[in-house]
């Protein structure tokens, strides 16, 4: 039943109270012309109902009151149209931010912008061939002429199929108008006279390849002159012609890739498929009997990989007959999964039953002309290309007949780019055409996706999926004794070579993009063996999951995983909506499992990697989101005696609290798993039950990292409690945590407890004042462990390290290492730092970085390094405001000072100057110095001489960091040429290659080369020797 036109008015109306006709301007008088034009229009689009979209003259139900999602987006923002809006296509990037938009309607295409009040110029409809772009803008045109869209905004609406027109005839605006009018006389002046009241809609723009790919035409800028088509479509788009009328582009993601160049920022639209209850209802409508329609539903809820494709409203019909055939046949749909490629052929072995087959070259030949047209990038052919390939019409007429081909004008196309795919990739595998002389092979398809992975993998993706499908023995079966067509038993030794030099590969061009398709393919086999083989090389994962499909697929290819040692799971939030509104569209006989329990044996099966394979020692899980049930299977399977995990790293980036559930449990008896870095929102109530894990005789925890947690001083006496209770714990890791001096004074009275192992502390950004320092200082006398202290990013200032000073004198402290990175320390602290030193035995790792020493500072730190009895091994300085004029001071130390071997003083100005009296010290035979760091130092070409000198005799200098400073070609080249010289014994020079010429960069490769043991990098500190390493504290 039709909707009374009162009611639609209502639904088209915007935010505003004002429908789009009534912000646009007052109702004018109707015409005959556009009367007559809307009649004809209305008839014409009707009758497309019936037989156009689906073969065997179904009708075509999404001219019914079918709901078609989707998304618009301009520029950056993203906006969700209708309430499924969150439910994506599988392989979909990232989302972009969502802001709540109008109802999801066709009208909503052309609502006015909130802030601007204008309509959109242009709208690109974009989504993948066959999920109803065509259907929605034709359903468009449709309803305009009835009368019910937008008849106060458009007065004329012309719908153009590109697909079906000469790209070599020239012809004017006004005569593909006058083709698209229901006879003479045309009335093209009138219709043109208010051009803001015309939309085009432009569908089949990716046919016309030479306009896509070639360079700009000449404009056309006068709708009554004759120009080639794409002159004439140029001057649409870039706004020469007619500018003030609206556009709508009908493209899939390639053609809108292409296209943008000429659009400036247009309204994105991406169709997002079928809604859920609309599947729904059409397996109700598809399947005769109750049964079989409950049977093929459950199917399909229970595979998730078919649940997403069923968004497509064709490739939702190929998947209802093939199941209908399965059905026929007597099988059972829940035995054994059901992959695309299964049913792909019970479709086109089904077509053929009680028909006569094609002969072999008949389907030889179609396949061949989709692996032409798969690789070309094309869904079409015609005559010209069945004579390039031997075939006439009369070749065709079996798939005619079933509708696997379509005539599309003077040509042909498949009904469905899935169905071209699937021959393209049976003709790779089919044994009469695996001969040295065939023209593809299974490299082609496969070099072919990795050529076109990071850009447009409509056309083959799925292709190569088929191909992997094919090995599976059921599909080859099938395919052999129905349609006589026999596959290469090569196929499976060609497919696990190419898999085998895909997983070995090192090469970053092993994006997630790749292993998502990887991943996919062999999937498809369910062959498990095959997997295991393909995936023999892997050591090393890192896997983003976009949704319950890829959590599925990565699931089953992880099983199979035996040498993984190291596992990178990146989840995205659409894989927690657990609440699977499709296990509720139908009553409760037929809703199949229940959500959580479908949602818990999706996490069972990806983590029982960590019990299957016995290699795997790191996991590391970052979400956006998280769920329960995500962390009580984690948990189960931390708890089983196979798992051999030692290191796992949980992150949150969602701030929102985490719910520890079991997950404590799975410390406790693991003696394999020594390592755990949380960094999310526990919260005291998460620590207090992870310390009475900690308490447990048989936790065996050995690093725990707790970053930004959410914690407070009141999880402290807990802590405390731990650490004089766990007996294996050595290191802990608080950065990020409120846990304030009044926490710190619990801790410490733990940390002088004889029963404490804790050896590193790592306490930035915990507000610790001096007054933590007491508490902090008595520790240090008492405990005989603690040997690292990191108190970066809290504000000690000068009275607290006065403190901590004091404790560094008794010879029973312990301390080798103390990081007081950003401090608020001052000249003033290093009085007392170096009394410190003079009498202190035990450190020898000192990090000032990012404090305001100042000149002054170092001097006396310069006094204490001179003495004999100082140890100190490593200082660094970096961002501590020096000078050149602290460099005397600094360069006699160095050459007293006997223990120094790492000098970091990058980010001061000590320019060339303060070098130059550095290098008298690195020449002198007594400077013991290993690693000097002068990162931006303020450094130019006038040093190098200087440094080249030490290079030359200073066999003990092995590593140098000279980045960012104004070194320039002639400096660099006079390094090189030190360094190729047989005394220069340096081993890692540090600078950025990039900021240098071709020439020299090409100077440094040859330095290189004349020295094995040489590495030039731009990153010093990744090359940090552990003896001399100042970052302990962030790997803690």
């Amino acid at each position: 039943m039709e909707q009374p036109l009162e009611s639609e008015a209502a639904e088209m109306r915007g935010q505003g109270g004002a429908s789009l006709g009534e912000k646009a301007r007052e109702p004018e008088e109707d015409s005959d012309d556009r009367r007559r034009y809307r009649a004809w229009m209305a008839e014409k689009f009707s009758s497309l109902r019936a037989g156009d979209a689906w073969p065997g003259g179904q009708e075509n139900f999404l001219y019914g009151p079918t709901t078609l999602l989707f998304s618009r987006t301009c520029a950056k923002v993203r906006v969700v149209i209708g309430e499924e809006g969150l439910e994506l296509p599988p392989g979909e990037g990232p989302p972009f931010s969502e802001i709540p938009g109008q109802a999801g309607q066709l009208a909503a295409l052309f609502q006015p912008d909130d802030r601007t009040k204008q309509r959109p110029g242009t709208v690109v409809l974009q989504g993948p061939m066959g999920i109803g772009k065509t259907v929605l803008a034709r359903k468009l045109v449709l309803d305009w002429a009835r009368g019910r869209l937008c008849q106060e905004v458009f007065q004329y609406v012309f719908y153009f199929n590109l697909g079906d027109m000469d790209e070599e005839a020239e012809k004017s605006l006004a005569e593909l108008i006058a083709g698209e009018w229901p006879g003479p006389p045309v009335p093209v002046p009138e219709i043109l006279a208010r051009p803001q009241s015309l939309l085009f809609v432009l569908d089949g723009l990716e046919e016309l390849k030479p306009f896509l790919d070639g360079p700009e035409a000449e404009l056309c800028r006068d709708w009554s002159e004759p120009r080639p088509l794409a002159g004439l479509l140029q001057g649409l788009l870039r706004r020469a012609l007619l500018p003030e009328a609206c556009l709508l582009l009908v493209v899939r993601p390639s053609g809108w890739a292409r296209l943008a160049r000429w659009l400036g920022c247009p309204q994105l639209v991406e169709v997002l498929g079928l809604a859920k209850a609309d599947r729904e209802e059409y397996f109700h409508r598809f399947f005769t009997d109750r049964a079989s329609s409950r049977a093929a539903l459950a199917a399909v809820r229970d595979n998730e990989t078919l649940a997403t494709l069923c968004r497509a409203p064709l490739v939702c019909w190929l998947i209802c007959t093939g199941l209908k055939q399965r059905l026929d046949d007597g099988e059972d749909l829940h035995q054994g999964p059901l992959t695309a490629t299964r049913l792909y052929v019970s479709y086109v072995t089904g077509l053929f039953r009680g028909r006569a087959t094609p002969s072999e070259a008949q389907l030889r030949g179609l396949c061949r002309l989709a692996a032409d047209s798969v690789l070309a990038h094309s869904t079409g052919f015609d005559g010209s290309d069945l004579e390039r390939h031997g075939l006439a019409a009369a070749d065709l007429e079996p798939f005619l007949s079933t509708h696997v081909l379509l005539r599309c004008g003077g040509g042909y196309a498949f009904l469905h780019l899935t169905l071209q795919e699937f021959f393209a990739a049976l003709y790779s595998a089919m044994e009469v055409t695996r001969s040295p002389s065939a023209a593809h092979t299974v490299q082609d398809l496969t070099t072919e996706l990795e050529k076109y992975s990071g850009v447009d993998t409509s056309f083959l993706s799925l292709a190569v999926h088929f191909l992997f499908g094919l090995l599976n023995p059921e599909c080859a079966r099938l395919l052999e004794a129905e349609l006589g067509c026999r596959l290469s038993p090569q196929l499976r030794r060609d497919l696990l070579l190419w898999a085998t030099v895909f997983g070995g590969s090192a090469s970053p061009s092993l994006c997630a993009l790749s292993l998502h398709h990887f991943f996919f393919s062999l999937y498809e086999t369910q062959d498990g063996a095959f997997v295991t083989e393909a995936m023999d090389h892997f050591r090393d994962l890192q896997l983003v999951l976009w949704s319950k499909v890829d959590l599925l697929v990565s699931s089953f290819c992880l099983r199979h995983c035996r040498h993984l040692e190291k596992l990178v799971l990146h989840p995205q939030r659409e894989v927690f909506h657990d609440e699977d509104p499709e296990l509720q569209a139908g009553s409760p006989a037929e809703a199949g499992p229940q959500a959580p329990d479908l949602a818990a044996s999706r996490w069972r099966a990806l983590f029982s990697v960590l019990s299957t394979n016995a290699a795997l020692r790191e996991l590391e899980l970052s979400f956006s989101s998280m769920s329960d049930l995500c962390m009580k299977s984690l948990s189960d399977q931390l708890q089983r005696e196979d798992c051999h995990l030692q290191s796992l790293r949980v992150r949150q980036t969602a701030f929102v609290p985490f719910t520890c559930g079991d997950f404590p449990l799975a410390l406790i008896g693991r003696h394999h798993l020594v390592y755990l870095y949380l960094d999310l929102q526990l919260g005291d109530d998460g620590m207090k039950l992870l310390c009475e894990a900690l308490r447990h005789p048989q936790c065996n925890l050995q690093y725990l990292r707790l970053k930004s947690c959410g914690l407070t001083e009141a999880c402290c006496p807990d802590l405390a409690l731990a650490l004089t209770a766990n007996q294996s714990l050595s290191h802990l890791n608080l950065e990020g945590n409120q846990l304030l001096d009044s926490g710190m004074q619990v801790l410490c009275e733990a940390l002088r407890r004889p029963e404490n192992h804790l050896q590193k502390l790592v306490l930035p950004e915990c507000g610790l004042t001096d007054v933590g320092c007491q508490d902090l200082s008595a520790a240090l006398t008492s405990g005989r462990n603690l040997t690292h202290l990191c108190l970066a990013h809290n504000s000690l200032h000068d009275s607290g390290v006065k403190i901590l000073s004091e404790a560094l004198k008794c010879p029973e402290c312990p301390l080798q290492r103390l990081t007081l990175w950003s401090c608020g320390l001052t000249a003033v602290g290093c009085q007392d730092l170096s009394a410190a030193l003079c009498s202190n035995k035990n450190l020898t790792h000192l990090d000032l970085g990012e404090n305001n020493l100042g000149d002054e500072g170092l001097k006396l730190l310069c006094a204490a390094l001179g003495q004999p009895q100082c140890n100190l091994q490593a200082l660094d300085l970096l961002v501590c405001f020096l000078t050149e004029a602290c460099c005397q001071a600094l360069s006699d130390a160095l050459i007293l000072n006997q223990s120094l071997r790492s000098l970091n003083l990058g980010h001061n100005a000590l320019k060339d100057e303060g070098v130059k009296l550095l290098c008298q010290a690195l020449r002198h035979p007594d400077c013991q110095l290993q690693r000097l760091g002068l990162e931006r130092c303020q450094l130019s070409i006038d040093c190098c001489q200087d440094l080249s000198s030490v290079l030359l005799c200073n066999p003990r200098l092995k590593s140098l960091n000279v980045a960012q400073n104004a070194l320039w070609d002639e400096g660099v080249r006079l390094l090189c040429e030190t360094l190729e010289q047989p005394e220069c014994r340096l081993q890692i020079l540090a600078l950025w290659r990039e900021a240098f010429s071709e020439d020299i960069q090409r100077v440094l490769r040859a330095a290189q080369e004349s020295k094995p043991h040489l590495i030039i990098t731009g990153d010093w500190y990744s090359h940090e020797p552990e003896e001399y390493g100042f970052s302990w504290w962030m790997e803690t």
